[in-house]
């Protein structure tokens, strides 16, 4: 609060006549952000597989972008935010519902369609959103991209999703969407350390309730709000039993930094491209898990929440992984439209990383061959389509 009320010049106890506390202040903001988002979307015109359809689509999409940067401070605390245990989350949820409501109502009176049990609208609103994080994150592969091309191929991705038969020359006319470099082969799985493999079999499985026990509360209530005592109360072990184990929770941490590197990257080698049939969808099932068990793992890497040395080389060799792996994916679909093959590793990287959790942040249960469903729909709608040349 005292930062706070130095950095708008006013003293502390002027602030305290407006607002209650710092988590006030805080709501207040998430609240105005979340109404220029809405006001951005009521503006937005028809929609559909048209030149003009497309215009409004990237109009929508660029002024999303202004008031992400306008707001970048509250979206950067999205992880945080969107975590099961947190105070806010019911306010994400609604906005989140409200705000896909919005969208679905402008999508319906356009003539969009979608197969069932499919909510495309909410996964694009996910999608934009983390797309929007890595724009503004200096030093990510997103911050050497220019921000025009990154819009243009996004852009066409959405329209895509929504309107998979857009015409060609309709994808074409922006003109700035160009063809991105070759990415670097994945690097090889990281040498497992083997740190407990010589311990009894009766350590290891003590050792192992407390690594799945620190994951399980990571995901749900964030890296940073955990305490060594609530894993030890988690894996109902004595605290002392954890620091006999671990030196402290960053050290906990690099343990699970390299397990979710080894198993993730491992699914990202066995990633399909485009072929015959539905692969994708039954190896979305195999990821849904092993990303929801490392959830609380990717947010940090996600967000750098350490300077931890052993816990940043996995984040980029996770990274790296990823990128290579979607290229290798992505880069043999023999598209009739020019399309930057690095934007295209950027969203399908935003939709693994946001869909498996954001998909059930909703007023419903949803279930996991609902989430599937749309995530297969729209990895195979907006970045495994060939497009649609004319006859």
């Amino acid at each position: 609060v005292d930062d706070i009320a130095t950095a708008g010049g006013i003293s502390r106890a002027t602030l305290y006549q407006y607002f209650a506390s710092k988590d006030e202040i805080f709501s207040e903001l998430l609240a105005e952000c979340g109404g220029a988002l809405m006001r951005v979307v009521r503006r937005l015109g028809p929609l559909g597989p048209t030149a003009q359809g497309f215009d409004n689509l990237h109009w929508w999409l660029g002024e999303w972008a202004w008031v992400y940067d306008r707001y970048a401070t509250m979206f950067a605390q999205w992880n945080q935010l969107d975590t099961p245990a947190s105070d806010y989350r019911p306010t994400v949820s609604g906005f989140v519902d409200a705000y896909t409501a919005r969208i679905a109502s402008r999508l319906e009176s356009s003539g969009y369609t979608a197969p069932p049990e499919v909510d495309l609208a909410a996964a694009v609103m996910l999608v934009v959103h983390r797309m929007n994080a890595f724009r503004s994150t200096r030093g990510t592969t997103a911050s050497a991209v220019p921000d025009e091309v990154l819009l243009d191929g996004l852009a066409v991705t959405v329209q895509l999703v929504l309107f998979p038969d857009t015409p060609d020359a309709v994808l074409a006319s922006l003109g700035a969407v160009t063809a991105g470099a070759e990415v670097a082969p994945a690097p090889a799985l990281p040498v497992p350390s083997n740190r407990f493999a010589g311990r009894s079999a009766r350590v290891r499985r003590t050792v192992r309730d407390v690594l799945d026990a620190a994951a399980r509360v990571f995901a749900e209530r964030g890296y940073q709000a955990v305490s060594m005592d609530e894993i030890a109360t988690a894996a109902g072990v004595a605290r002392g039993t954890v620091y006999k184990y671990f030196s402290d929770k960053s050290d906990l941490l690099s343990v699970l930094a390299e397990e979710a590197h080894t198993e993730l990257a491992e699914l990202l080698a066995r990633l399909p491209g485009p072929v015959a049939g539905h692969p994708l969808a039954v190896w979305l099932h195999a990821y849904l898990p092993a990303y929801r068990r490392h959830a609380g793992v990717v947010a940090v890497w996600s967000d750098r929440q350490v300077t931890t040395p052993v816990v940043l080389e996995h984040a980029d060799g996770m990274s790296a992984a990823l990128r290579a792996n979607l290229a290798r994916a992505l880069g043999h679909v023999d598209r009739s439209y020019p399309f930057d093959l690095r934007v295209a590793t950027l969203v399908a990287s935003a939709a693994l990383e946001r869909l498996p959790l954001g998909l059930t942040v909703r007023g419903r249960d949803v279930a996991d061959d609902e989430v599937v469903e749309t995530m297969a729909a729209f990895l195979e709608r907006g970045l495994l389509n060939p497009g649609n040349p004319p006859d």
